[in-house]
């Protein structure tokens, strides 16, 4: 071949007998760029980069474009040369010396060329500079293209990149590109770019965050010869045409539809009357038309979870977004909500057009449990198998689709140095970021949501997070991360709150300051009564037993997997002594159990348990795992002292769904009084500071009983707040300042961990290049 070396020569993927030109795959790429900057990110990070490019003109177009030069860089001797036998058939003379010269030798075991996109990063710039950019533009678009592998280059990795002449070719190959853009820029129906004002053109780091995520998704989908599959040909008007076609059915595959759900609580929730919280919910949403975050804080059995939707779908449709992303504290919880939104979405008649992706790394093992069909995934024909359409869940694309459900790492793995970081975070945008059991979250993971706050606040997405037991400290901070990215910002800076003690309660912020607005306890809560027995570790057994004796169910709820195990094994032992009609059923669940018989064990207690269980005679005994989500409710439990805030969440699993089943009574094990202060398990301070232990027990140790919910509010506040909130027992004083001392380096230690892990702070950011610099494994969402 000896046609226009800057054009059709350069092979883009190549296998053995076929050939699919750099051209055609650039135009692919542009094509497919073209259909998804409208709907790709959310309304703020579209805006900023369409305003990028608007002094241009046909802004789309030539952001569309720029996404297709990608893979510029492959238009050189270090690329072309991967593949020599292919490139020698197709270039002309002037480029075989070249192409041989660093054609890759059989025995090198790793490459040692280039990589392309760093040469695509050099080429744009030098390009968008002689085009007049400004050279923070040129920078910015350069790296956002030239990182479509997963890492922003940086500049040592370019001023090396540009030394290696032999790799991209100096002058000659260098004019070969450039024929290559213009002839791109031609076909597409561009004018000259050195005829339109570059000068002009100011890109944000939201706008290079959108245009990084915009080129590596429409890569990956022209990248799939199911898409687009080969072709060697000459025609580029003709191609052009072909590729835009291809395009549109290759997005339409996508399923990128929005969902459109109703946004009174009545209309998603028909049959139900609305409890006071999501009449709240209902009216502080109802008329937001700017990015927004929703903090909503009731006790178990209010209704958070729907209200959580509520204010999602009522956002979605005022802001105009494509679907919403709840997260979870678990595995367990996230695959109870898919079926809760499945039901909604029947129930709606959306099922057929919008489907739930479940989304965490045991999410295929648990679709492929279930009996029914669980999604229609960008199915091509009726022979697509199950297993193929499931397999969309557990790729880096899942976070794309409109609705989706899982962990609460999928969303923290956005702000982790990592390979394509800058996807998920623009996949997080065109969505209601929905989290769930918020002050679940130990101190490294708080500090990483912080930072994502940041993220979502700065690329204008709305976030509702949902708690039963918050620390007022800590939904100020909350509040701050997320405005400190809205107004860019430092957190200390954003407009404050006026306190507020009111419990239930929800607030809402956006550019301006937060407000908070009083909600009142349904009767399910009002007045609840919550009566407190000490047990010692050695009655235990006898305490489950005699519970059960006359029927019911009770559940014994340990902090260590080993107290778990003892107890299991000693119910097992004492209840053979038992005549078989006395004998009660008996269940273990903690979290050292492997997926499958967890899964197996969350439904049998589901069945027996649950809102419409069978409620057998029972006993059941867990560690940690039962306390958030799992909606089950059981007569009597004894658990473990935890902080304050778990044990009233524990609690809230205590005639959940109904009241009238006698007094509410939660015995209190697992701790041993002496004179120099409260001893807990061995190994117990593995799961919880032992200070906040203490803080828990010099509140409680002199009380019988708690008003629920009035009383939690001012307990929360008391055992995570100042030092002199509570007054250290006489005879603690020692271990009591230990402890503390204890805790406060503990802190320090997960703070500074967490930061080691995440991205700069969105107003800090000034190179892309920043973003995936001393890069990081994405799983590590979770201190241990």
């Amino acid at each position: 071949m000896n046609a226009e070396p800057g054009v059709w020569p350069a092979w883009g993927k190549a296998r053995t007998d076929q050939v699919h030109p750099l051209v055609c795959h650039v135009l692919d790429t542009a094509a497919v760029a073209q259909r998804l900057v409208g709907v790709l990110t959310g309304p703020q990070c579209r805006d900023e980069l369409r305003a990028a490019f608007e002094p241009l003109g046909e802004e789309d177009a030539w952001i569309a474009t720029l996404c297709g030069l990608h893979d510029l860089g492959k238009h050189s001797p270090t690329f072309q040369g991967l593949q020599v036998e292919v490139a020698l058939a197709r270039f002309d003379e002037a480029a075989a010396a070249d192409l041989r010269r660093v054609a890759k030798r059989p025995e090198l075991r790793r490459r040692i060329d280039t990589p392309h996109g760093l040469v695509t990063a050099m080429h744009m710039r030098d390009l968008l500079r002689s085009w007049g950019a400004l050279p923070a533009t040129a920078e910015l678009v350069a790296a956002a293209l030239g990182g479509h592998h997963g890492y922003f280059p940086d500049g040592t990795a370019l001023r090396q990149a540009r030394r290696e002449i032999n790799d991209h070719g100096g002058p000659t190959w260098e004019a070969w590109r450039d024929q290559l853009v213009r002839e791109v820029i031609a076909v597409r129906g561009l004018p000259d770019p050195g005829e339109v004002p570059w000068q002009d053109v100011h890109v944000s780091s939201a706008a290079a965050v959108a245009l990084a995520a915009l080129t590596t998704i429409s890569d990956w989908i022209a990248s799939d010869t199911k898409n687009f599959p080969y072709a060697d040909v000459f025609d580029l008007p003709v191609y052009n045409r072909r590729a835009d076609e291809r395009a549109s059915l290759a997005v339409e595959r996508l399923e990128l539809c929005p969902w459109e759900p109703p946004t009174s609580f009545s209309e998603l929730f028909p049959g139900e009357k609305p409890r006071p919280v999501q009449v709240v919910v209902e009216r502080v949403t109802g008329d937001r038309d700017q990015p927004t975050l929703v903090i909503v804080e009731a006790p178990t059995g209010e209704g958070k979870s729907k209200a959580g939707i509520q204010a999602a779908a009522a956002l979605m449709r005022r802001l105009g977004l494509l679907g919403t992303y709840v997260a979870n504290p678990s595995k367990a919880t996230s695959n109870q909500m898919l079926t809760e939104l499945e039901r909604l979405l029947e129930r709606l008649g959306h099922d057929k057009t919008v489907s739930v992706r479940l989304i965490h790394s045991g999410a295929l093992d648990h679709l492929n449990e279930r009996v029914a069909d669980p999604t229609d995934v960008s199915r091509d024909n009726e022979d697509d198998s199950d297993v193929q359409a499931k397999e969309w869940f557990t790729r880096k694309k899942s976070l794309l689709v409109p609705v989706g459900v899982g962990t609460i790492d999928q969303a923290l793995k956005a702000v982790i140095r990592s390979g394509h970081v800058f996807v998920r975070l623009a996949a997080l945008t065109n969505k209601v970021v929905v989290i769930d059991e918020v002050h679940a979250y130990d101190t490294y993971m708080s500090t990483l949501l912080d930072r994502l706050l940041a993220w979502l606040g700065r690329l204008g997405t709305s976030v509702v997070m949902l708690s039963a037991t918050l620390p007022s400290t800590r939904r100020q901070e909350l509040v701050a991360a997320w405005q400190s990215g809205l107004l860019r910002c430092l957190p200390r800076d954003v407009p404050k709150a006026e306190p507020c003690s009111d419990y239930p309660r929800v607030t809402v912020a956006g550019a301006g300051s937060p407000m908070t607005e009083r909600a009142e306890v349904s009767d399910l809560n009002v007045s609840r009564p919550l009566h407190f027995t000490p047990v010692n570790d050695e009655d235990v057994i006898d305490w489950a037993l005699n519970q059960v004796a006359d029927g019911g169910c009770a559940v014994v709820m340990h902090n260590l997997v080993r107290r778990v195990i003892a107890t299991h094994e000693a119910l097992v032992t004492r209840i053979a002594t038992l005549p078989l009609e006395m004998r009660p059923q008996l269940f273990v669940i903690h979290g050292q159990l492997d997926d499958g018989p967890r899964r197996a064990v969350e439904t049998a207690l589901k069945a027996a348990f649950g809102k419409d269980g069978a409620r057998p005679r029972a006993i059941v005994v867990s560690s940690q795992v039962l306390e958030q989500g799992l909606d089950l409710d059981f007569d009597a439990m004894l658990t473990d002292l935890a902080p304050v805030d778990w044990l009233m969440q524990r609690a809230g699993r205590l005639h959940r769904h109904d009241r009238t089943r006698g007094e509410l009574r939660l015995a209190i094990a697992g701790v041993v009084d002496t004179e120099a202060g409260p001893q807990f398990p061995r190994y117990s301070e593995s799961v919880y500071a032992p200070i906040t232990l203490m803080r828990t027990w010099a509140l409680l140790q002199e009380k019988t009983c708690l008003n629920l919910p009035d009383d939690v509010p001012a307990l929360v506040d008391a055992v995570y707040g100042p030092g002199g909130a509570i007054s250290c027992p006489p005879g603690w004083e020692e271990s009591w300042r230990i402890e503390t001392e204890r805790l406060a380096h503990a802190l320090k230690v997960a703070e500074r961990n967490a930061r080691l892990m995440y991205l700069p702070h969105p107003n800090a950011v000034s190179h892309l290049g920043e973003l995936t610099k001393h890069n990081k494994h994405a799983g590590r969402t979770r201190s241990r």
